[in-house]
Parts: C-alpha cells; structure tokens; sequence
C-alpha cells in the first residue's frame, strides 16, 4: 500500500468508528441519520477498495482517477462524481448594479 493510501486507510479507519459510534449510541439527530448512514456506507466501501487493492478506479469507466481528486474526496466512485460536484461548486453570478 502507498504512503498516501495507508494513511487515508487510517483516517477512514478512525471515521468509520466514529460514525458507526454514533449510530450505535444514538448519538445521531433522526433528521440527518440516513445521511450518516450514506456516508458509513461509502468509508466502508472505499476502506474495502483499498484492502483489495481497487482503490482509485472509477466503477463507471475502469480509469484511473487522479490522485489530487481522491485526496480531495477519498470516497468518490467515480469520475462522474466529480463533474457532478463541479457544477454545485461553481461560483454564482455576481450582478453588479449601477
């Protein structure tokens, strides 16, 4: 495993604890638990690609995703994931009134 990748497992390792500590506890609003729910659902799955050495492979195209992506968002599945993120990053328009 690559420096970048062990660490990353490291981190997800402690986020997946996290997450699953507050699902178990109880510690998570009803409101936003499907969310959090989502969210353990794709460390695991991320935690799982590294394990079997998968890691950083789009699941649409089979391309290997850049790393500056992946270490921007570790748990995107794919390249499409990015562009869709792109568009809710955009910066509005700026009107500039007279």
């Amino acid at each position: 495993m690559k420096v970048f990748e062990k660490k990353l497992y490291e981190e997800l390792r402690d986020f997946e604890r996290e997450l699953d500590g507050k699902l178990k506890n109880d510690l998570v609003h009803q409101k936003i638990k499907k969310y959090v729910e989502a969210e353990l659902k794709d460390v695991q799955s991320t935690l799982h690609k590294l394990e079997c050495g998968e890691f950083g492979k789009c699941e649409m195209s089979g391309e290997l995703i850049p790393y500056d992506l992946l270490y921007e968002v570790p748990t995107a599945k794919s390249l499409k994931d990015f562009n869709d993120m792109k568009s809710y990053l955009k910066k509005a328009h700026t009107y500039h009134y007279n």
